[in-house]
């Protein structure tokens, strides 16, 4: 009789232990699928940086990764980017990405140039002929790419370059007067911020200019207190520093159509899964290459922006006197540089 009662009370209390922790007969519960990610849930996150503001190419070329990558992996990766220089400028980016503490970053080609001398070749002015021409240059198949890519490779820096992005091209703009020729930059008494980029203070020196180097982010204020009256760089780029309220006037030399790149680092490819790197890459490129279409459009737009702000324009610069004081710069820049190859590439590529 005792047993008997031992194991009714037994059941019983199995039966409302089940019922307190929900228990069925059915199978049971499965954990719900995760909203993106891929099959284990796992989200991949790349950090990337620019100094640029959010309206800017260089920015957008981030962007533009980031949608392409996010669509292709359903979400496995995901990119977290910082603009408006949050991680510091190019060069210290540019080393952060060196130890593996960025994944990614925007560089122009002259500050990416202290590390990859080579890169001092695409600083001298009029190197292309063309947008058409240097947007041929930077196609992922095009032999001056693949150039470049191999040139970085070979520095075993911990970097890779990755994909090709622009800010146009670039003009001057200085707060003395109209110039047309190399000859009023002189006769104006230019000083001119440049990067810090030794052929830059030789092309510039030629051209007649006083030159200091200092960030991008430094010379709105510096033309306040006078200690440059003069800049270059893109349409795009000078209108988003406000660069017009303090240099009103412009010149259209379009001396470059400039090259920077998205250098990632080495450590980037060891967190990514297998599975996903050949997406990574693909976007890459692909937002290089949309960058660099849009790249005329997005420029206009910043010209006659300029232009409604007061910003006085010169188009019609000497651009042929500006180039003869330069002729002898691309052998002299590719000998010194190691960079005879590239500068072989990006003759031929323009002679096809």
């Amino acid at each position: 009789m005792m047993k008997k009662v031992s194991a009714l009370l037994l059941a019983l209390a199995m039966s409302l232990s089940l019922a307190a922790c929900g228990g069925t007969t059915d199978s049971p519960k499965q954990p719900e699928a995760p909203a993106e990610g891929d099959s284990s849930g796992a989200v991949y996150t790349i950090t990337a940086g620019t100094e640029s503001t959010e309206e800017n190419l260089y920015y957008k070329t981030l962007a533009y990764f980031k949608e392409y990558v996010e669509a292709a992996t359903d979400g496995a990766i995901n990119v977290k980017i910082y603009p408006n220089s949050e991680l510091g400028d190019e060069l210290s980016m540019l080393e952060q990405a060196r130890s593996g503490d960025l994944d990614a970053v925007v560089v122009g080609g002259g500050n990416l140039a202290s590390l990859v001398p080579e890169l001092q070749l695409l600083s001298v002015p009029y190197l292309w002929d063309s947008f058409e021409n240097f947007q041929t240059a930077m196609d992922r198949d095009s032999d001056v790419w693949n150039a470049l890519v191999e040139i970085v490779a070979s520095k075993n820096a911990g970097i890779s370059l990755v994909a090709p992005t622009t800010i146009g091209s670039r003009w001057v703009a200085n707060s003395k007067g109209e110039i047309n020729t190399p000859s009023d930059m002189k006769n104006l008494g230019i000083t001119m911020r440049i990067q810090s980029n030794p052929t830059e203070a030789k092309v510039w020196s030629a051209f007649g200019a006083n030159v200091t180097n200092m960030p991008m982010t430094d010379v709105f204020t510096a033309m306040q207190q006078g200690v440059v009256d003069s800049v270059e760089n893109s349409p795009e780029i000078m209108y988003n520093y406000k660069i017009h309220e303090v240099a009103k006037y412009f010149s259209a030399t379009e001396h470059n159509w400039y090259f920077a790149s998205v250098i990632a680092s080495d450590k980037l490819w060891d967190k990514i899964p297998a599975e996903y790197q050949e997406a990574v890459r693909t976007a890459f490129l692909d937002a290089g290459k949309k960058i660099i279409e849009i790249t005329p459009e997005v420029q206009q737009v910043a010209i006659d922006k300029l232009e409604a702000e007061g910003a006085v324009i010169t188009y019609d610069v000497d651009k042929a006197a500006f180039k003869s004081m330069i002729a002898d710069l691309y052998d002299q820049v590719a000998a010194e540089n190691g960079a005879e190859a590239l500068l072989a590439a990006c003759s031929a590529s323009q002679a096809g």
